[in-house]
């Protein structure tokens, strides 16, 4: 189940205007923040490349930039990676080429959130500046600092997404979509099928059977149903993050009880 599912745009986008600790901080906020500070999920300060550990290439990152007139301009691009001199590397937002020109130049300044996909989730908040603005021909790329401490909140789902690669079925009783299940936590997975071949939505109700590593018994006996949250493309892949419908969570927590961790292929298999 994609961390996304979780997440609240406006918090979010309040959250890149004033960081957690501030927000926590403001005289208006101080005693409902008393009330749910045991609801909220935990944040810690990283320093360095630590706090991008865990982010994965093409997650989601939310960014505020503004010029040194204060115009702001708010837009969403992908992470890349990082740069041994201290860069991160992102794809160029989707703007026009006037807020290209008008706000994509070195030195403006840039909040970002980081939607980190790995683990329990997390959202990675930092403070940066432009440093070089690539291009090559329809892929630019935006470099910018890498900041020296970011502020990381982990928690964003209910349970820890576990790093696997089994091959299963969609539309078992139809279709028959051969797909690949990535990862799985108590709640969801991510399903991921090649692309043209399937075409749900978001609300779709899909049927999964999940094979195991021999390919000759399921690894949970019953078909499990589930509900997409979220969908993302590649260029050669559709991913599918879905959740589980009460009917099925029995079957897949007996699938988790029977994974072990792969110390070679740091994942869990069965």
């Amino acid at each position: 189940m994609d961390v996304a599912e979780k997440k609240n745009e406006n918090l979010e986008e309040l959250q890149l205007s004033d960081s957690p600790q501030q927000q926590a901080n403001s005289p208006e906020n101080q005693p409902q923040d008393r009330m749910d500070k045991s609801a909220e999920p935990s944040g810690s300060i990283h320093y360095g490349e630590d706090a991008f550990l865990n982010v994965m290439p093409l997650c989601e990152v939310a960014c505020i930039v503004t010029t040194p007139t204060g115009k702001i301009l708010k837009c969403r691009t992908k992470y890349i990676g990082l740069h041994s001199n201290n860069i991160l590397l992102l794809e160029m937002p989707t703007v026009s080429p006037k807020e290209k020109s008008q706000f994509m130049q070195r030195g403006y300044l840039l909040k970002a959130c980081v939607i980190s996909s790995k683990g329990e989730g997390a959202r990675v908040y930092f403070k940066s500046k432009i440093e070089y603005v690539l291009s090559g021909g329809e892929n630019d790329l935006l470099l910018v600092t890498l900041p020296k401490a970011t502020q990381v909140v982990v928690g964003l789902r209910e349970s820890a997404r576990l790093e696997i690669s089994l091959d299963g079925i969609l539309a078992p009783a139809g279709s028959k979509y051969l797909c690949q299940i990535r990862d799985v936590s108590q709640q969801g997975c991510l399903i991921v099928v090649d692309r043209g071949k399937t075409n749900y939505r978001v609300g779709s109700l899909v049927e999964l059977k999940i094979h195991s590593i021999d390919e000759e018994s399921p690894a949970v006996d019953e078909v499990l149903k589930a509900v997409v949250k979220n969908v993302s493309k590649t260029s050669h892949y559709v991913k599918y993050g879905v959740k589980f419908e009460d009917e099925s969570l029995e079957y897949v927590s007996a699938l988790i009880e029977g994974l072990n961790f792969c110390s070679m292929q740091q994942k869990f298999t069965l």
